[in-house]
């Protein structure tokens, strides 16, 4: 059976030498045939066509987009690269004839990053951000996938969004290291005024040094013995040195012996002196003890607790007669110097034990002066750590600085050797750490992580944490020592409306 073929324009497109005929008459089967195979390629030429006008728009779009210095990537439901611009290619470092057609997925080798916004929002089906670093540059970024759905809520495409952070970040972290600069010349600042007001080498501004300092004032002009107690490397020499300087003798001898260093067969002759051939093994001359050397002055006895008893009563007897006489000698020398004496031991307890005596310990304490050990008068230790920084960066002809997560931990530690073992550890950060500031990492390293730092500063700890703790246990304690954000600031070093929004921050505020 035949029948007549009506030919279109897409047949003749297909099989040119088709091209004036109108119609052609064919078997049925084959003219069926050819009917739906020109339905086809007419509804294929449409889609076409369609498809062309989308990537005009498309190709517009994506001119609009290389204006802009964001990186843009269209994909489909499947996550197959549709279009990039030119910032996507910059910032990832992928040309656009390697990603065109493929899926996005082999950006996590070709960029080195684990995470593809792209995938994930396709796959959540809701927008999708993350930040990460860009391995194959090292540029930091902000990725944002955006996906398109259809009336039935099926995800058709993918739009990314890549913003290059690199630039910003490192203006961000050069403007922090600014500002750690500044807090640490502002502390320096603060050390520098105050030790202005102090005139003296007694480093502190805690309630029980400003009483020593009150308390020097008025007994350094008077001739009052003073005892001085407090545990080892707390300072107890600097105060004996402070009660000297300011006795008003320009130039007057200053004296220190040392009772537990010297034999107890020789302290007898170191102190006292002797005449020539006074004993086996004297030298053949008169030898002045070190309270001849001292008259006019000061002398120290430090570690009196250690003095045998046969010579703390010859000690007695020159305290109250203020008179000496030489071993071996005959006339006594008078004496005119005021005298100090220090230890670390309960002496009433000696006293009990019969090791000291009880008449000569009330000759000595007319004046008692107690420091505190360091870890009573914690606020004492950032100008403490700054005066020994400052002398022990001249002394090795250094820079260095302690920034604030360092005061934090030497704050934190409780410093059994006082103020000798802070001078010590800043002296060893100073020699063997090759870094120009002082950090808590840098201290732990010294201290070791066995330390006997507080709870709250643990090396297990994160460092923002452990700062944190730090800082509002410091903001309490001022708050609760003086009573007002005013006075707590100022004692912190810091403005009333930054000490009050800390506060507020660590719930510090109630009853304010």
């Amino acid at each position: 059976m035949k029948k007549e073929l009506l030919i279109e324009d897409v047949l003749i497109e297909a099989i040119p030498s088709l091209a004036g005929t109108e119609s052609i008459v064919l078997e049925a089967l084959a003219v069926d045939i050819i009917e739906v195979y020109q339905r086809q390629m007419v509804g294929f030429k449409n889609k076409i066509e369609d498809l062309l006008r989308y990537k005009d728009r498309e190709i517009d779009a994506f001119s609009l987009g290389d204006a802009i210095s964001d990186g843009i990537c269209l994909a489909d439901s499947k996550g197959i690269v549709m279009a990039i611009n030119k910032s996507y290619s910059e910032i990832t470092g992928v040309p656009e004839s390697f990603i065109i057609g493929k899926s996005i997925e082999i950006l996590k080798e070709r960029i080195q990053t684990e995470k593809i916004a792209a995938l994930m929002a396709i796959e959540q089906k809701k927008k999708i951000s993350t930040f990460t670093t860009i391995g194959s540059n090292n540029k930091k970024a902000l990725i944002t996938g955006y996906p398109y759905f259809d009336e039935n809520g099926n995800v058709t495409s993918v739009l990314t969004v890549i913003r290059d952070l690199t630039e910003i970040i490192e203006v961000k972290e050069r403007l922090e290291a600014v500002e750690r600069e500044s807090e640490i010349y502002r502390t320096e600042l603060d050390y520098l005024r105050k030790e202005q007001n102090y005139k003296s080498s007694l480093i502190g501004e805690s309630n029980s040094i400003q009483k020593i300092r009150e308390l020097i004032r008025h007994v350094a002009k008077t001739e009052a013995t003073v005892l001085i107690t407090g545990e080892t490397g707390s300072g107890k020499e600097v105060i004996a040195r402070e009660i000297h300087q300011n006795n008003g003798k320009n130039g007057a001898p200053y004296i220190k012996v040392n009772c537990a260093a010297i034999p107890d067969s020789l302290l007898e002759s170191e102190l006292f002196g002797y005449e020539k051939g006074a004993f086996t093994g004297a030298l053949n001359k008169n030898k002045p003890g070190m309270f001849e050397l001292a008259n006019g002055g000061t002398i120290l006895l430090d570690e009196i607790g250690e003095m045998p008893l046969n010579l703390q009563s010859k000690l007695l007897r020159v305290l109250q007669e203020k008179e000496l006489r030489r071993i071996g000698g005959t006339t006594s020398i008078k004496l005119d110097a005021r005298v100090i004496a220090s230890t670390n031991q309960n002496l009433m307890e000696l006293i009990a034990e019969k090791r000291f005596r009880g008449d000569l310990y009330y000759r000595l304490n007319v004046v008692p002066i107690h420091i505190a050990p360091l870890r009573e008068r914690k606020e004492d230790i950032p100008l403490l750590a700054m005066h020994l920084l400052e002398a022990l960066n001249e002394k090795y002809k250094q820079k260095k600085v302690i920034d604030q997560t360092g005061i934090a931990a030497f704050e934190q530690y409780s410093w059994p050797g006082n103020v000798r073992e802070l001078a010590n550890v800043i002296e060893r950060l100073i020699v063997s750490d090759t870094a120009n500031r002082i950090t808590y990492e840098g201290i732990i390293s010294v201290l070791g992580k066995k330390s006997h730092l507080e709870e709250g500063l643990l090396d297990s700890m994160p460092l923002k944490e452990a700062v944190e703790k730090v800082e509002k246990k410091m903001i309490e304690n001022a708050l609760k020592t003086y009573g007002s954000t005013y006075k707590a600031a100022k004692a912190l070093g810091t403005s009333q409306p930054t000490l009050f929004r800390k506060a507020k921050y660590y719930n510090l505020t109630e009853g304010l």
